[in-house]
Formats: C-alpha cells, structure tokens, sequence
C-alpha cells in the first residue's frame, strides 16, 4: 500500500514484488484481498495503481508514527484494550483504533454507539503533570479536535464542559479518560474518544451530528486523525495550565449559561460564570453563593 501510494505511475507486480522480495502470484492475492475489503486499486495493462486513499485508518498511513498506531476492524473497547497496553510498558502516544466496538462506552458507564463509519480510538499517555491537572488533559483533547475537524472538515465546533465537543448544540464528539496512580504520581492517562465522522449517530438523550451530515461530504477518518495527533502533541510538549484554560474559554459554550449539573448523588443548577485552575466549573446558584463542582452531567437551559 506504502509503495501504490508513493508511485508517480502504475507498477507491476513484478516490481512490486522485487521491492517486496515476494513472487508476482503473492502480490496478486494481496491487491485482491485488498480490493476485496474495499481498497481501490485500479489493473492496467501497466501495473496496479491506488485511485484513492483509503479511509481506514491502517497504521501505514501515518508515517514515522506508525508503530504506536495499532488498528482493529472490531473490539470491545478500545479503553480496554488501551488500559491493557498502558500496563504492560507500552510508549506514549500509542494509539488504539477499532472500526466498530461491541462494548463502547462513554461517561457515566453510558453505552457509546459504535456503528461504522465513526472515528472511535484511545491514547495512552505518560504525561509530567500533577494528578490534579488530569482533567485539563481532557480540556486539551477537546480543543484540539475543534482544530482539526476546523482544518480537514471546515467545521466550526465548540467545546462544552467537561468534555464534549459541539456543532450547534449537537454531539459530534465525547471523551473518556482514565488515570491508574503509583504514589502521588501518574503512571498513565488514556484518554478515549468516539468521533462522528462518516456514521449518522441516533442518540435519545442528547442530540447528536455527524461531520458527514453537516458537510454532505465523507471525511478522510485517517487524515482527521494524524490533523488531531499533530495538534496534540504539539499542546501537550509544551503543556501549560493556564494556556489550556484560557483556549478553551475562548471556545466554550457553556460559559454564561444557565446549567444543570447531575452527579450519581447530586443535582447543581446555577449559572457557569468560569472555570477554576483544576478546570472545575464554577457555578453561581441562585442565593448568589459560588460552587465548583468537578464531575457530572452538564446540561444547558
């Protein structure tokens, strides 16, 4: 795929197969099975040549990044699988993708949908922060999926607390993140994130959209993806709290509104008015008292 995709012309499968050392026949019934699971790759009399780049997001596709991408077409979770990976000694920035989860879940313990077509992976990350600025990491990933569905879709989200990601009022992203401590220190923080790229979502609860639905165009989930891996890497060397929160401020919607904020035990409703330096919201209830609550369900009035 590698050497279809760099090719000025089509190449023969005999070449192919001396730049493979493999024989012609095997390089046909790679080409075939690669037609077969949907890649197109057009025969001519000269050779094989890629017609367009898939939108799968195989590991080749990412160039040096490569082996920290590990593709599934199906799992369970990909935080499980993440999780297991994280455990075992894996490097920063691996990346676990699955086409479709049997098992995918989002805050809450809530079932994610996974149909096909959506951008569904988990990052581990070994981060050189504090364990109170976790959930700033969150705020991080958010704003960075605002740029790259800005840059490859022409899509201007917005990011709602604690970890959604907007488009007029509809879900087009949410994120998940885990940390596992050893002391006072964190051992790793994966970060799970589902992305309606190519799928129509049908969520009961709260609205949802697909890039796909707002553009009417298919959208490159494996572009998308080395667009968001750019960008948050690149955040997160040179990580400053502040700098976080005052991006996301700058792109939030829920500043300034009147919010409900349900946990397991309790229900806020107040006024978000800002943010604390943890990335706490900080209500304004309706005595004129001040609260910031943590975790939970946000809901706009």
């Amino acid at each position: 795929m590698a050497i279809l995709r760099d090719a000025l012309q089509p190449l023969s499968g005999e070449e192919i197969g001396r730049q493979l050392q493999v024989s012609r026949v095997a390089v046909w019934k790679h080409i075939d099975q690669l037609k077969k699971s949907g890649v197109e790759i057009e025969s001519t009399a000269r050779g094989y040549r890629l017609v367009t780049m898939p939108d799968t997001p195989f590991p080749w596709l990412f160039g040096a990044r490569a082996p920290l991408i590990h593709y599934h077409p199906e799992l369970d979770s990909t935080m499980n699988r993440a999780k297991e990976m994280a455990r075992a000694g894996c490097p920063p920035y691996t990346v676990v993708i699955a086409d479709r989860q049997t098992q995918g879940r989002g805050r809450m313990q809530r079932v994610w949908q996974s149909e096909e077509g959506g951008l569904y992976f988990s990052i581990v990350l070994r981060p050189s922060v504090i364990p109170k600025e976790g959930p700033l990491v969150n705020f991080a990933v958010a704003l960075d999926l605002v740029l790259a569905l800005e840059q490859c879709c022409g899509i201007a989200a917005q990011v709602k607390w604690p970890n959604d990601v907007l488009v007029d009022e509809r879900k087009i992203a949410g994120i998940l993140s885990q940390m596992e401590f050893e002391a006072d220190q964190i051992t790793f923080i994966n970060i799970g994130i589902g992305l309606n790229l190519n799928n129509r979502p049908e969520v009961t609860d709260k609205p949802a959209v697909s890039a796909m639905q707002l553009t009417g165009k298919r959208v490159n989930r494996a572009e998308l993806l080395s667009t968001f891996l750019d960008y948050f890497e690149k955040r997160m060397t040179a990580f400053s709290r502040q700098a976080v929160i005052e991006a996301w401020k700058a792109r939030t919607v829920t500043l300034g509104r009147r919010v409900t904020i349900a946990t397991v035990r309790d229900t806020y409703e107040g006024l978000a008015v800002d943010v604390d330096e943890d990335g706490g919201l900080i209500l304004e209830m309706a005595d004129g008292a001040r609260r910031t609550v943590f975790y939970g369900d946000c809901f706009h009035s």
